[in-house]
């Protein structure tokens, strides 16, 4: 009788370690696919030139796994702000504000990360301070982690990557006494119950550009007139080229505007956006209707001595 038990529980060991085995296995083959779209975008003379360079994660989390997700951002070993080329960081919460998209198809959080330019992206990715806070494999062993230990999330990370296009920024200098990053990365408590206090709030609004329109439509963002600086809780603004030749969502370009908290947002939304917005509803489509806006509250966020 001992014997088959032996036997019977050195069978479930083997098919458990096969099974991680071939978890593993997909994370890699997945993680090697995704990356093949970085740098692959077909510009032209007349694109405008890549000022900064984003790189970001999509999760989809389990219900009610949200703030032990938070609490494994919360308590990684990480140097980010101290690395050379860093310039803002922020893991995005999704709010339920309204959306152009059925529910489903969102993601629950999002990894944002601003770089300098693509150089300093690359370095990371492939140096030690990336190792030290994913776990020392490729760039889903953070995510493989969760997975195996705190089973978190629903499907595998998606990456996506962006040239970072017109940044304007607001001088940081608040921000960065406000939160703390000694070590290059946020010293804050979570006991994996209840969510994370909101650094930010992120308003995105994402477009599919006509094929061929992608220079009209970076003109027409470049020619517009905006104050955002002067608005009350601005932080910082970012339009997003999507660095791929097909994006898997089909968004080839997103504004990316970090705000203070949510009633800043809907102060600037109430006034200065309409002007901002005028000239562009009066000219010809370029895009897709209508683009599809997405909220998110920004938890752990850094920030560079220079600006986002």
């Amino acid at each position: 009788m001992k014997h088959q038990e032996r036997l019977m529980s050195g069978l479930r060991r083997n098919r458990t370690h096969k099974n991680e085995k071939k978890s593993n296995i997909r994370i890699r083959m997945m993680s090697a696919d995704m990356m093949k779209e970085v740098g692959t975008v077909l510009l032209n003379e007349e694109s405008l030139k890549s000022e900064r360079y984003v790189a970001s994660n999509r999760f989809k989390i389990q219900k009610g796994k949200g703030a032990k997700f938070e609490k494994r951002w919360a308590e990684r070993k990480s140097r980010l702000s101290k690395l050379d080329g860093f310039r803002f960081f922020t893991l995005m919460r999704r709010t339920s504000r309204e959306q152009a998209r059925e529910e489903e198809e969102e993601h629950d959080y999002v990894s944002l990360t601003i770089w300098s330019k693509k150089e300093d992206f690359d370095a990371w990715r492939t140096g030690e301070a990336f190792k030290e806070a994913h776990g020392g494999g490729t760039i889903f062993g953070f995510a493989e982690m969760l997975i195996s230990s705190l089973m978190v999330l629903k499907g595998g990370p998606k990456p996506a990557f962006y040239d970072g296009l017109l940044p304007i920024a607001a001088n940081p200098n608040e921000l960065i006494d406000k939160w703390q990053q000694k070590d290059g990365w946020r010293s804050v408590v979570a006991d994996g119950k209840n969510e994370l206090n909101a650094d930010v709030y992120v308003a995105m609004n994402r477009f599919k550009v006509f094929q061929g329109s992608e220079v009209a439509f970076e003109k027409r963002w470049s020619e517009r007139e905006s104050d955002l600086k002067e608005c009350e809780g601005f932080q910082t603004f970012v339009l997003l080229r999507r660095d791929a030749l097909n994006a898997d969502d089909g968004f080839n370009y997103s504004t990316l505007t970090v705000w203070r908290d949510e009633a800043c947002f809907n102060k600037w939304r109430d006034g200065a956006s309409k002007k901002a917005h005028q000239k562009a509803d009066q000219a010809k489509p370029l895009f897709e209707m209508p683009p599809s806006p997405v909220f998110y509250e920004g938890v752990l966020a850094l920030i560079d001595p220079q600006g986002a």
